[in-house]
């Protein structure tokens, strides 16, 4: 199960750069949500420069080496972009022949706690290492943040590379959340409850927002979800 979910989405699952100047800097992963070339990604990715490229995957079979030589980018452009969800919906500035594959977008009320689920990313594209990977992952808790953001919990604690990565059900093959990265307890008292702690708070989980908010994007740009 968890080879069919990477076979399907290994190539729809891309790194996130952004060029300043002469340099090219990982941000984290991206991922193809619609045959127009659209992407979706985390928020917090995007800054205030908007320079943006996304690298494919490299689809060896076998064994990969390392990855540390130059990418070559392709460049993207932010079309609607949701700090508050911390969603971004980005596309191809260039047309560009792709395929991708068919009905992604998955319900996330169809997925209960304990629920098995599969995370893609790029964990070390930090560190110049662009070996795509995958994750296996059960929901632990669903939540609605202050702002009624519908998140997902799942106990396994993804690298930074993976956020903006898309979070797979495993029952269906689809996707039903953004991963947006660790779940840091400490923010999530500060900003949504108005607490804070002088206690050190590690968690092992990480967090996707729920993929319908997402979804409200991609109504906004006027496209068809699939």
């Amino acid at each position: 199960m968890l080879q069919d979910m990477y076979f399907q989405y290994r190539g729809a699952c891309m790194m996130l750069f952004q060029q300043e100047g002469e340099e090219f800097s990982f941000r984290g992963t991206a991922f193809l949500v619609h045959p127009d070339g659209y992407f979706l990604t985390a928020g917090h990715l995007i800054t205030d420069n908007h320079d943006l490229m996304v690298v494919p995957a490299d689809e060896t079979e076998g064994f990969t080496p390392i990855r540390t030589e130059t990418v070559a980018p392709i460049p993207v452009e932010v079309r609607q972009l949701d700090r508050e969800r911390d969603l971004a919906l980005l596309r191809f500035k260039e047309e560009i022949d792709i395929s991708m594959p068919d009905h992604v977008i998955g319900a996330s009320e169809n997925v209960p706690v304990g629920n098995s689920v599969a995370c893609l990313g790029f964990p070390f594209g930090y560190y110049q290492i662009y070996n795509q990977l995958i994750k296996k992952a059960v929901i632990c808790s669903k939540i609605s943040s202050g702002n009624e953001t519908r998140i997902f919990l799942f106990d396994s604690l993804v690298h930074d590379g993976n956020r903006g990565g898309p979070l797979i059900n495993m029952h269906d093959g689809r996707i039903i959340g953004v991963v947006g990265g660790r779940f840091e307890l400490q923010e999530i008292l500060s900003r949504q409850l108005g607490k804070t702690s002088d206690l050190p708070i590690k968690t092992d989980v990480s967090y996707a927002v729920s993929i319908e908010h997402a979804m409200e994007l991609m109504k906004k740009e006027g496209l068809n979800v699939i």
